[in-house]
């Protein structure tokens, strides 16, 4: 393996009583590699497994720790199949006895046809009753439900409900042998090391994510204001230095004098999980950071645009909630980069007004 290329985090914290090497690959995305933790609390890997990850999401895992060795790969850094094909070498010199595909992506199907054929190779060359043999690998993909979610997408409210898409998460930890009650825990991201500002010691103040990586997936900065002048929480606005959306929302609170804290821009992975586990609640979009916080023990409340509880992908936690219209339109994917409406494009977030919001916020936690 080219270092240039790829890093491995080692994190033997106890030795393992099993002789089995387990492998996870789930590269990417945040929501995902949030969502497909959940398999680590099973009890199949309650022992230290490894797994793979693009690099730009191992935040999320670094330090876990059931995670022995964590191996980021970087995408991004060219050398395409070739430096896969590297890289897989590696993965497959380490004698994995079972592998667990929580991507399913072209990368980790070809993954496993190259360990299919260089254990028949290593099989060919092997003597007979050689002890270099071992026994067949193990591989189990997860289902991605395509046809449970492109049926909902289609048919809308004439899809039947007992078709709809399973919790995804319940999926992750199905695959590698759990009974689908496991959730994300990823409490190792909390430090005590970070300095909560001072403005956030009481932990009264909800966390506000109006941005999203898909512009049909975000609400207006302006609603979430109302939201905030209605009813009157301290609001700590999460984002990137990139995010218009959140740098929009903070300019409406200073020019309406409104009592806030900005937050965009300033904070790593882990000190944003830190920051959102001291909220007594998170509002915003349809994102990873969403996830994060329930995987940190916080509430949410989602924003629902093009997307739509029954895809798989809403709430898990009893306390979390989700707000939307109820159109005949949704959902239209995942990602909301399409709109089949000839008039009123994108109806569903424009046209769902703060109001609409605050009756699901005040049914939920003012009651």
């Amino acid at each position: 393996m080219n270092p240039q290329l790829n890093r491995v985090h080692n994190r033997r914290v106890k030795t393992s009583t099993s002789s089995t090497k387990r492998l996870v690959l789930r590269l990417s995305s945040l929501g995902d590699v949030i969502l497909s933790s959940a398999s680590l609390q099973t009890a199949n890997l309650a022992e230290c497994v490894d797994w793979v990850v693009a690099e730009e999401y191992a935040a999320v895992l670094r330090g876990h720790p059931r995670i022995g060795k964590l191996w980021e790969y970087r995408r991004r850094a060219g050398g395409g199949f070739l430096s896969w094909y590297r890289f897989a070498r590696t993965l497959w010199l380490e004698g994995y006895d079972e592998v667990y595909d929580l991507h399913g992506s072209l990368r980790t199907r070809t993954l496993r046809i190259l360990f299919a054929l260089w254990n028949l190779k290593k099989k060919s060359d092997a003597s007979v009753g050689s002890s270099e043999i071992k026994k067949k690998l193990i591989w189990k993909t997860a289902s991605k439900q395509r046809l449970r979610s492109w049926g909902f997408i289609l048919f809308k409210k004439l899809w039947p409900k007992r078709w709809l898409s399973r919790l995804q998460v319940e999926v992750f930890a199905r695959t590698v042998g759990g009974t689908g009650s496991e959730r994300p825990d990823l409490s190792h991201l909390l430090s005590a090391e970070f300095q909560v500002p001072e403005e956030l010691l009481d932990g009264q103040y909800v966390c506000v994510m109006p941005g999203s990586n898909w512009p049909g997936k975000t609400w207006a900065a302006e609603k979430y204001l109302a939201l905030i002048q209605e009813i009157g929480f301290f609001p700590v606005v999460m984002g990137t230095a990139a995010d218009p959306e959140s740098r929009k929302l903070v300019n409406l609170l200073q020019t309406a004098e409104l009592p806030h804290y900005s937050g965009v821009g300033k904070w790593t992975l882990p000190e944003v999980a830190s920051v959102l586990a001291g909220a007594v609640l998170t509002v915003g979009s349809d994102t990873g950071l969403a996830l994060l916080s329930e995987a940190v023990g916080t509430d949410i409340l989602v924003i629902y645009g093009p997307t739509a509880p029954g895809l798989g992908f809403e709430p898990w936690r009893s306390g979390s909630r989700t707000a939307g219209l109820d159109l005949w339109c949704r959902p239209c994917g995942k990602i909301g980069n399409r709109c089949y409406r000839m008039s009123r494009k994108h109806h569903c977030l424009r046209g769902l007004t703060a109001n609409r919001v605050i009756e699901v916020f005040r049914k939920r936690w003012l009651t």
